[in-house]
């Protein structure tokens, strides 16, 4: 077998599930997946059926490790010393990564059901990523112009289950995400990538040589802790960036695989009520609830019980000694309160 890894990024705060997310308990680590499981549990199961747990990299923040590391026995587990986005993180993991091996990344807060679909996706990516030199990456095909995706837009035919990136944006403004989605070639950018460790540094070399100069040097002592101490060294003066504006918008050696599998990156409170059974009116309870009266809301109570009465496309979550009630449709703004409650000094 290949020497694999996958990297599982679990590094984001989930604010838009405010209040029942938090600083210490973000969005991955939420029951939010359909079995009642956190996304980060799910997610490294899904890591298993590609790679054994010891190839497992978990890249997250420093005061997540302890709770990081129950959902995913047997992994490396990396504390980042701080934020500094998703370009920095993965090239960190790849200077884990031994050799020329390929890993795939993942995202730990991603809800994705169909499991024998996602694996033989995967194989396929690594597969390519093992035999061209190539980034690899995973499409869904647009069906609005929903501006907080990003989008890729197909070229040529690479292969059997490929073809190559044309254009890539990271969240385009709404006139772009029309036009892409009136051409008919515009996937929506799920995130999940493949790629050889050579490979993606070259990548970052050619867009970003300052970040890729730290990472081809970057020496340790083989442990995790050694690991996280050469981190905090260098990870400070780093430029906060994706790795899609880092890589992804300047690569010349994209592929996009149409994806068979299902996705949803769940980035509000209506985006995971598509996904959650529902009760005789079409409402989604979880905790301790009381709900009369009431059609088509989400009611949330964890610690304390959250009551609904007479509400029509609601959401209303009381966790944390918080409470929040909004219209459904206005779910997407709940970061803003987040961001409010913090500027403040509250949590």
């Amino acid at each position: 077998m290949p020497d694999r890894y996958v990297l599982v990024v679990a590094g984001g705060r989930g604010e838009r599930f405010w209040p029942w997310s938090r600083p210490e308990r973000p969005k991955q680590l939420l029951p939010l997946a359909l079995d009642g499981r956190t996304l980060l549990a799910a997610t490294f199961e899904r890591a298993l059926r590609l790679v054994p747990a010891d190839r497992v990299i978990v890249m997250t923040a420093s005061d997540l490790v302890r709770d990081v590391g129950r959902e995913c026995p047997g992994a490396t587990v990396v504390g980042e010393p701080l934020q500094r986005n998703t370009g920095p993180a993965i090239a960190a993991a790849a200077a884990w990564v031994k050799g020329d091996a390929a890993f795939a990344v993942m995202w730990a807060d991603h809800l994705i059901d169909d499991v024998a679909a996602f694996t033989s996706d995967l194989e396929r990516a690594f597969e390519l990523a093992e035999r061209e030199p190539v980034l690899v990456t995973f499409g869904f095909p647009a069906s609005r112009p929903d501006v907080n995706f990003g989008y890729i837009q197909r070229g040529e035919r690479f292969g059997e289950h490929a073809h190559r990136v044309a254009a890539f944006k990271e969240k385009p403004d709404r006139a772009r995400a029309e036009a892409w989605l009136a051409s008919g070639d515009a996937l929506w950018n799920a995130g999940i990538f493949a790629w050889r460790r050579s490979v993606f540094m070259d990548a970052l070399e050619a867009s970003r040589p300052e970040l890729a100069r730290v990472f081809r040097g970057f020496h340790f002592d083989g442990t995790g802790p050694g690991f996280e101490r050469r981190l905090s060294e260098v990870f400070p003066p780093l430029q906060s960036i994706s790795v899609d504006h880092a890589v992804l918008e300047h690569a010349t050696n994209a592929v996009v695989m149409v994806a068979s599998f299902d996705w949803d990156d769940l980035g509000s409170w209506s985006a995971w009520a598509r996904r959650q059974p529902r009760d005789e009116r079409g409402n989604v309870r979880h905790g301790t609830t009381e709900v009369l009266d009431c059609d088509r809301c989400v009611v949330v109570g964890e610690g304390g019980t959250a009551a609904a009465i007479g509400l029509r496309d609601m959401v209303v979550v009381h966790a944390h000694g918080a409470t929040l009630a909004c219209p459904i449709d206005q779910s997407e703004q709940v970061r803003r309160v987040s961001e409010a409650v913090r500027a403040r000094g509250g949590s």
